[in-house]
């Protein structure tokens, strides 16, 4: 005699996995220091800078299709680059795209136009009049959610031009928009977003861990 409470329960493991999932490469989450200052607004309690990649399985199934998987592994290392897309900005518990927070694919952005600096309160007041999200006098959007390093770059929006390869070049005509950010480790994040170390998972104030399982620590005092 069979149990079917113990079939159910059977079935009920094999929860299928969803097709697209967000992998997370980069991560760090953070209260701003304007947040007191914004009480009433909860979509400020919380400043992120978050790279991820989305899995997009069509592209490795049409490889596969075509014979063409193994061919090259410069082919798959564009593929992950393709797959990157980089959010910042304010949320409730995170960036909340769209409302406070923005979103952008990494292979829309000009790799040549990413640069850091760092700003001060005087630089964040004159230049932006401010804090939290800001219009620029140069026409850029900063979300300089405190002072001190930030990245800039510029990025073409989809739709508005081709946007073949990774560089910058004439055959990448459409508008561009640019953008300043904070980050607690500006240099990680460029390089993630020049698709440098796409297969690093990093999370702030913690190990970076490799997706081979290595861990490497700093032990630089």
């Amino acid at each position: 005699m069979t149990n079917n409470n113990d079939n159910k329960d059977d079935k009920a493991t094999e929860t299928p996995v969803p097709e697209s999932v967000s992998e997370s490469v980069y991560e760090e989450i953070w209260t701003p220091p304007i947040a007191p200052f914004v009480f009433f607004l909860p979509m400020f309690y919380k400043y992120g800078v978050i790279i991820a990649k989305t899995n997009n399985t069509s592209t490795t199934n049409n490889e596969d299709e075509h014979g063409n998987g193994n061919d090259n592994e410069n082919e798959n290392e564009s593929d992950d680059l393709q797959q990157l897309q980089l959010t910042f900005g304010y949320g409730f518990s995170r960036p909340w795209d769209a409302l406070s927070a923005k979103t952008v694919p990494i292979r829309t952005i000009d790799k040549d136009s990413i640069t850091i600096g760092t700003a001060s309160w005087k630089d964040n007041f004159f230049k932006y009049g401010g804090w939290g999200i800001r219009l620029g006098l140069d026409g850029s959007t900063a979300y300089n959610a405190k002072n001190g390093d930030y990245i800039e770059f510029e990025y073409y929006v989809e739709g508005s031009g081709s946007r073949s390869g990774s560089g910058s070049g004439s055959d990448k005509p459409g508008k561009r928009r640019k953008y300043r950010f904070v980050s607690n480790d500006v240099e990680t994040v460029a390089s993630l977003m020049r698709g440098e170390g796409v297969g690093v998972s990093v999370n702030v104030g913690g190990d970076v861990t490799s997706k081979d399982g290595d861990t490497d620590t700093d032990t630089d005092q």
